[in-house]
């Protein structure tokens, strides 16, 4: 009988995935606070500027969002748009995804 060993994968390799976890979270922690807030104003009819909300969901300290976290948003995002139970407005669609294109280059480019 031949004991086969796994080879321990490398320390490197482990904190680029816990990396990776953390930047899943904070995306995921902010689309499901801008999903939510604009389906409370859709559900109230109440007008609110699609830019605003979505810098305050950014700068909140609770989500710790940084700007290697908006491509992990954006695919999110992407997927739930694709959902048309999901409810999204064309309009709504494409401001997210300027937001996070502004942002994310606005950001880069600032490095």
């Amino acid at each position: 009988m031949m004991l086969m060993l796994e080879v321990p994968p490398k320390r490197s390799d482990n904190i680029s995935m816990m990396n990776e976890i953390d930047q899943t979270n904070r995306a995921i922690n902010f689309v499901v606070q801008v999903s939510e807030m604009v389906s409370a104003y859709n559900e109230r009819g109440t007008s609110y500027d699609m830019d605003k909300l979505m810098d305050e969901a950014y700068e909140n300290e609770y989500h710790e969002m940084k700007n290697e976290d908006l491509p992990y948003a954006l695919d999110i995002f992407n997927n739930d748009f694709d959902d048309p139970d999901a409810g999204w407005l064309n309009w709504e669609c494409k401001s997210i995804r300027k937001w996070i294109g502004n942002k994310y280059f606005d950001c880069s480019s600032s490095k």
